[in-house]
């Protein structure tokens, strides 16, 4: 009786080994196959294209530049939270509305304008969300007068169109200023804002 149950135990623990050599192998091929786009960008001649490698190369070309832009992304995010600033739906509508109709007088639509530029609809209201913020938070800092407006409309004329009249054109004289002096406002909030957060850097790029 003890040796039956002894041959019992040896053919169930032969049968697994047998069980584990014959499955495992399919099984690590099976996951492999399936994870193969998490683990290969390519395969060239039969050898692969590790995802790490191709990883690393966009690190070397853009990576620092990417970073910077996650980096200022989150200060900015947190700068809104600080000051309570919020951007309504309605506004992201508003702008992609205005986009819609620019791109439209091009010849396209917004996604094939998106696809040119390798990027999706979420993109873009993440990028409005970024600059409607930006513009509530340093809004207060732009002054723009009168004269300030006719003296940017005299030096840029031909942005306007064909002998543009300036009080026809003065909204779009006025958000092109706004545009360049926020942009100059932000080079040297963004730089304080960076110089006074703590930002540790684990990837040398």
């Amino acid at each position: 009786m003890l040796q039956r149950n002894m041959k019992k135990k040896i053919s169930k623990l032969l049968s697994k080994k047998v069980l584990l050599r014959v499955f495992l192998p399919i099984a690590v091929i099976l996951a492999l196959y399936l994870l193969r786009s998490l683990i290969f960008a390519a395969w060239v001649n039969g050898r692969p294209v590790s995802r790490l490698s191709l990883t690393r190369a966009l690190e070397k070309q853009g990576g620092k530049q990417v970073l910077e832009g996650l980096i200022e992304k989150a200060l900015i995010n947190s700068e809104a939270r600080k000051n309570n600033v919020k951007v309504e739906q309605s506004e992201i509508d508003a702008e992609i509305k205005s986009i819609e109709e620019m791109v439209s007088g091009q010849g396209l639509t917004l996604d094939e304008a998106l696809k040119f530029r390798n990027q999706t609809r979420k993109d873009l209201i993440d990028q409005i969300k970024i600059q409607k913020i930006v513009e509530k938070l340093l809004a207060s800092k732009i002054v723009i007068t009168d004269v300030d407006l006719k003296d940017y409309f005299t030096k840029n004329k031909s942005l306007f169109g064909t002998n543009p009249i300036f009080d026809k054109v003065k909204d779009q004289v006025k958000n092109q200023l706004f545009q360049q002096k926020l942009s100059e406002q932000y080079s040297a909030w963004i730089t304080d804002l960076k110089t006074k957060a703590k930002i540790l850097y684990f990837v040398n790029l």
